[in-house]
């Protein structure tokens, strides 16, 4: 029995060594920081700061935003801001469907008066940060 123990808390040593030995290898998952420039198009009375600004960094893999010019308007009346947006990409998941569903979560996001982003246009493609 004591020779038993004795041998699994050596096996177990072993285990543990050798997952030390290796730990990057198991803990190794790239992902890669990315930067890009956008432009919102909104409703003429959408708030975008505030409540918006924190639904935009609600959406996976966004990190950091920052408005890059103030508000402009329109003939129309309708505002337009351009950010700066940084993201964390899926390795799975390819650039430019990571673009498309994050123009359509875009464009579902409303305000709290209900209003809505209209367009979204990416001014800078992503590069890695």
């Amino acid at each position: 029995m004591v020779f038993r123990l004795h041998f699994e808390a050596c096996l177990l040593i072993i285990i543990m060594q050798k997952l030390f030995e290796n730990w990057n290898k198991f803990l190794k998952e790239e992902l890669n920081h990315y930067n890009m420039e956008v432009q919102i198009k909104a409703e003429p009375e959408t708030q975008l700061y505030g409540s918006l600004f924190n639904k935009i960094r609600g959406i996976e893999g966004i990190t950091i935003i920052k408005s890059t010019s103030k508000v402009q308007k329109d003939a129309s009346g309708n505002k337009f801001i351009s950010m700066n947006v940084k993201f964390l990409a899926n390795p799975t998941l390819p650039q430019s469907t990571f673009l498309q569903v994050f123009k359509e979560k875009m464009k579902s996001l409303r305000d709290d008066e209900g209003d809505r982003i209209l367009n979204i246009r990416v001014t800078k493609l992503p590069e890695i940060v």
